[in-house]
């Protein structure tokens, strides 16, 4: 069964040293994969744009951006895992991803497509 992590990229967080994943049962945010939730196909399908989503773009009152909020199979994930600096996270706990304009495009580029998108395009 594949499992997803769901990344969260909002604007504000770009500055932050490591991308922003959900915690276990959309309980909160994390930097740390041990603490991250892991949700399956089925959850990230039922809740659609709950975990993938675009940005909300004033002008048309509408989520037409850049995807803010990507899931992502955990297995495609893990080659990005890095340990983390010393003193950014509590107890160093590790790995996390870096959080860079290139890191959340090849993130991105990875997302689960939800089958209504897959038959739009």
């Amino acid at each position: 069964m594949n499992m997803y992590y769901v990344f969260d990229f909002r604007e504000e967080w770009n500055c932050k040293p490591y991308v922003t994943l959900w915690r276990p049962d959309n309980a909160g945010y994390c930097y740390s994969i041990p603490w991250a939730g892991e949700y399956t196909e089925r959850q990230v399908i039922e809740k659609g744009p709950y975990y993938t989503r675009r940005k909300y773009q004033k002008k048309t009152a509408d989520h037409t951006g850049i995807w803010e909020r990507v899931a992502v199979r955990t297995d495609l994930a893990k080659p990005f895992f890095i340990a983390p600096a010393p003193g950014i996270i509590d107890g160093d706990v590790g790995p996390v991803i870096a959080n860079t304009g290139k890191m959340r495009t090849c993130l991105r580029r990875l997302r689960f497509i939800l089958p209504k998108e897959r038959i739009a395009a």
